[in-house]
This record gives C-alpha cells, structure tokens and sequence, in this order.
C-alpha cells in the first residue's frame, strides 16, 4: 500500500475547498445573497451566463436584481462534479438541475419563458398562480487559488435541456400544510437562523 503523502492531503483540501465555492454559489442565488455570490468569484473573474457576460463582481448584482425580479422561488443543484487539479487552478464541470417559479405575470412569463409559450397557454394554464421552468445543464469553470483562498476565475454556463410547465404548487393541504418552514429570498430564510 503507498503512503499518502503531503501532496495528495493538499490536493484533497483544495478539492474540498472548490466544491465548497461551488455550493456556496447555488446558496447565493437561491437565497439572493449579493455579498455571498461575490464571495465565490474573483474580483477580477469573468462570468458568461449567456444573459450575462462580463465581470462576475458585476455579474453578482446583476444576477441577485434578476433573480428577485423574475422569480418566487429557484433551487439550484450541483451534481456529478468533475475536477481537474493543476496545482493552484482547478477545472471544473458541475451537472446544473435549476427549478425556478417564474412569477405569475404575462409579462414576465413572456420575458422568461418566450412568447410562443405564452401563446400556446389557454384556460386554467393560463391563468396558473405561476409557471416553471426546469433547466438541466453544466457549469464549466475555472477555480484559481490565490493567497491560500480559492475563488472562481472564470464561469461558463452551458444549457443542456430545459422544460416549462404551468405550475401547481400546494402549501395549504394535506401533508403540504404542515410543513410550515419554508425558504424565502434574504436573511428572513432559515438558513440564516441556523448559525450561531
């Protein structure tokens, strides 16, 4: 059996480090956290979310405003995380399932969602308390560690398949009702009263 040397330990905390930034990440949109999405990416790093490209400082802002904007709720998801470490950058490609509830406003399902969605809705669907969209795809980064932190350099995301749907969500029945906490958009969420 080989011995584990102070290399491979290294390597294991830098790798743990960046799925930290990465899962720090989806807490920061989903809980529309502007310092929190800052702290993930170099002042200097490079974002290009398609609706977005340019200084991921900037893209923060931008995409926290949107979130609220657009959106009741989303739930991001990382899953099957692949790394490549190369000593103080890291390449990655994180799966993306992204569940957003697009707010209940023709105009906003029409921005979010296209107008030929819109178009083909009629009755009950189009009437809907509110609509989603799944969205399956990948992030594509690269992580540089300077000064000891990691932090992400550049981001590119990468659409795989999405669905849209008119929605249906049930919070006053059956075992729906009883589940009382609930995540929210800023530090009213739950989350944040977990800390010490």
């Amino acid at each position: 059996m080989s011995k584990v040397s102070d290399a491979d330990i290294q390597e294991l905390l830098d790798r743990q480090k960046c799925y930290d930034v990465l899962t720090r990440y989806c807490r920061a949109l989903d809980r529309a956290d502007v310092d929190l999405m800052r702290s993930v990416y170099w002042e200097d790093g490079m974002d290009d979310h398609g609706v977005f490209k340019g200084n991921a400082h900037e893209f923060a802002d931008f995409i926290i405003e949107e979130i609220q904007k657009w959106f009741e709720v989303t739930m991001h998801a990382i899953c099957n995380i692949h790394m490549e470490y190369h000593g103080d950058i890291m390449y990655t490609e994180s799966y993306l399932i992204a569940y957003h509830k697009v707010k209940a406003v023709k105009e906003k399902i029409v921005a979010v969602q296209g107008p030929s969605y819109f178009a083909k809705l009629s009755g009950a669907d189009a009437q809907a308390k509110h609509h989603v969209f799944l969205y399956g795809g990948r992030y594509i980064d690269r992580l540089e560690k300077r000064d000891g932190e990691w932090r992400i350099a550049l981001r590119r995301v990468c659409m795989d398949w999405n669905e849209n749907w008119p929605g249906n969500t049930i919070l006053d029945e059956g075992i729906f009702a009883a589940l009382t906490l609930r995540g929210c958009h800023g530090p009213q969420d739950p989350v944040y009263q977990n800390k010490p």
